[in-house]
């Protein structure tokens, strides 16, 4: 087998477990590191791929990976069978669902096909039912957003934040996202958890999916914090889902487009705020490159909403001070 960074229990784990399966392994490639603190390992077999899942159990939610894996299986989303674990050593063999991102169709031929496949499974993601599914609580927004004010403006910029206007923007997104219809959220929906080739969607890092605002996995994903769409291109989408989005029915277009756009400030908020602790605590690099891009389009969607002009104060004040500082870092 090809040498690479992979620990030798997890190998020799990774050997065994396909062996019990008439397997062998042939080769083993790392994949691309996101936001947490998992590694994944693409494993070449002699009876074709599967993919390694390496996921600290003291630091991830493996119990309800492994719980919505099988709740989703049983409502037909399309996650990964889960092939063997261990859930002491938190090592997961997956079934592999290809290496075609979404965002690799962004731009392509194949990008407005991609995009009905994506948005045309939210409704059946959005009537799965169990009690594994945990509320999205007012609390865990509020929790979230304290994630960005924390992280990106006091840790990184070293800068003292407004409590009093900065709990005031809190309560207005928050009030706005937990008015919203309730459903099952993946949470995550964004162009790097879906996969998409030869007509057929994937859906990973589903273990976080809990019953939230109805509108929070399209933010997610018409608000990439990772792709920028035209204005023009995320308002015919947008239409696309409410079409067909019931719960949305009593609802006036501009209702939903303010609840969109708030829900996905905060969810991009959180995002900058995540990105910032995964430099400042684990010393990953990889996603201070996204941070400037995002403050940017957080300003310019709340610039179109006066009862948001505090944020638009705030955050003109950090992406200045921030722009030396990234300068620096990456």
């Amino acid at each position: 087998m090809k040498e690479i960074a992979v620990p030798s229990s997890t190998i020799a784990w990774c050997e065994q477990a396909l062996a019990a399966k008439g397997a062998a392994v042939v080769g083993m490639q790392p994949l691309r590191v996101e936001a947490s603190h998992r590694c994944f390992y693409r494993v070449q077999t002699n009876q074709g791929s599967v993919v390694l899942m390496d996921s600290p159990p003291r630091l991830e939610r493996n119990e309800q990976f492994a719980l919505l894996g099988a709740v989703f299986h049983r409502h037909a989303i399309p996650v990964a069978e889960i092939l063997a674990h261990d859930q002491t050593q938190g090592l997961f063999l997956l079934e592999d669902l290809g290496d075609v991102h979404l965002e690799d169709s962004y731009g392509t031929s194949l990008e407005d096909e991609a995009l009905t496949a994506a948005i045309d499974l939210l409704p059946r993601l959005a009537a799965v039912t169990d009690p594994a599914i945990e509320p999205y609580t007012a609390e865990r927004l509020y929790t979230e957003l304290d994630v960005f004010s924390e992280w990106f403006i006091g840790k990184l910029l070293g800068l003292k934040v407004d409590a009093g206007s900065y709990q005031d923007i809190c309560e207005r997104l928050v009030t706005a996202i937990d008015a919203q219809p309730k459903c099952c959220t993946h949470r995550d929906y964004h162009c790097r958890n879906l996969l998409y080739s030869n007509g057929r969607l994937g859906v990973v890092d589903f273990q976080d999916a809990l019953h939230g605002p109805v509108l929070y996995d399209i933010a997610s994903l018409l608000r990439d914090c990772y792709h920028v769409f035209a204005e023009a291109d995320i308002d015919h989408w947008l239409g696309y889902f409410t079409a067909q989005t019931p719960q949305l029915e009593a609802f006036p277009i501009e209702q939903i487009k303010r609840w969109f756009d708030w829900t996905a400030i905060q969810r991009q908020l959180k995002a900058v705020g995540i990105f910032s602790r995964m430099y400042l605590r684990d010393s990953k690099v990889t996603h201070l490159v996204y941070i400037l891009p995002l403050l940017e389009r957080i300003n310019a969607c709340a610039g179109d909403y006066p009862e948001l002009q505090p944020l638009n104060e705030q955050l003109s004040g950090c992406i200045e001070s921030a722009k030396p500082i990234l300068a620096d870092l990456t």
